[in-house]
Formats: C-alpha cells, sequence, structure tokens
C-alpha cells in the first residue's frame, strides 16, 4: 500500500541531488505514516481484545440466585487471581442486590487450585462474612482436596460441602434455623419478657 507509493514516486524521479533531497523526506514522511498507521491498528486490536477478555471473564462467572436467601457461583474451568478476584466482586454485590444471608461457591467444574486461588477464595468467604453472609464452598473433590492439604492451607471453620445439593440443604436448614430464632426472639420481645 503506502510504501509501494514510495517506489512509483522514485521510478519518477530524474535522479538529481534535489529530487533525491526531496525524495528522502517524502520518504521519511510515508514511513512515518506507515508506522502510526501500524502503532495505531495495534494499539486498537490490543485494546479489543483486553475488552473482549473482560467480557469473557465477566461472563465465565455466573451468579444464580437458587432460593430465597440464597446465591450460587458454579465455577467451571481454570482459576486464576483475576477470575476469583471477579468472582468475589460479583458475589459481595449479588449478596447486596439479592438480600442473601447464604452463598455457595461451587468449585465442582474446577479442574485445580493452587495456593493463591485457595487463599483468594478464603478471602472471598471472610468478605461474605464481613458483609452477614455464610459462604458455603462446594464440589470439593478427591484430587483437590488433597492438593488443598499438600499446600498447608487451612480452611479452619469454613463450611465445605462435597457437593451443590449438600450445600443448597445446607444453606436451607440456616435459613429455616435463622427464621425460627427471629421468631422466637420476636415471641420473647412481644411477651414482654425483656
Amino acid at each position: 500500500g503506502v510504501f509501494l507509493f514510495k517506489e512509483v514516486v522514485q521510478a519518477e524521479l530524474s535522479g538529481s541531488r534535489a529530487d533525491l533531497d526531496v525524495f528522502l523526506d517524502f520518504s521519511r514522511l510515508v514511513d512515518g505514516l506507515g508506522l502510526f498507521t501500524v502503532e495505531a491498528h495495534a494499539t486498537t486490536r490490543e485494546a479489543i481484545i483486553t475488552a473482549q477478555a473482560e467480557q469473557l471473564l465477566e461472563l465465565s462467572t455466573p451468579v444464580v440466585k437458587v432460593w430465597d436467601g440464597v446465591i450460587a457461583v458454579p465455577l467451571v474451568g481454570t482459576l486464576d487471581s483475576a477470575r476469583t478476584q471477579v468472582v468475589m466482586e460479583k458475589l459481595l454485590q449479588a449478596l447486596i442486590d439479592h438480600n442473601s444471608t447464604q452463598a455457595i461457591i461451587d468449585i465442582t467444574g474446577v479442574s485445580a487450585v493452587d495456593t493463591q486461588v485457595a487463599q483468594h477464595l478464603l478471602k472471598t468467604v471472610v468478605a461474605a462474612r464481613l458483609m452477614g453472609a455464610e459462604c458455603t464452598i462446594s464440589g470439593i473433590r478427591p484430587q483437590i482436596a488433597q492438593t488443598i492439604v499438600g499446600l498447608g492451607i487451612e480452611f479452619g471453620d469454613i463450611v465445605t460441602k462435597s457437593s451443590l445439593a449438600d450445600a443448597l440443604a445446607h444453606a436451607l436448614r440456616r435459613i429455616k434455623a435463622d427464621r425460627e430464632a427471629d421468631e422466637a426472639d420476636g415471641s420473647i420481645m412481644s411477651g414482654g419478657l425483656l
């Protein structure tokens, strides 16, 4: 394209010193324009790729309301620090949006967990607690359990369940127990005992 234009102009020159000086200036201008075009194209392309990667990351981390007061984040594929950060942000926002007190992070479809990912999951659980919600991690397969133990990561008092169904049953029991406790508190207060 642009560089072929230089060849056409050069063929028309007489070969004099003045023509050569003009052609060199012209050549530098064309080279600069060509470089600008390539750099602009590369920058635009990188911006598009970055935006698409961010959109894909958002889409690959759905938060689903599975019951009144219960949300779940089913994770599939590879987890890295960026994706687990998105998991935390989306889960915390969903707790507010759905007024949920129970959250489930299901890692059944996760192929591997390393130290950083496990630490991010633990931080997500702690952040959910700070917002008044309980967070259960489900779908820990034997290989992942062995990896977590091998890495020396302690889940402490974090509730873990082997399946999403078990985690949902646990969450529903907790919601029921919380409601019964709230009702008991209400009857004590209305009975004049306090």
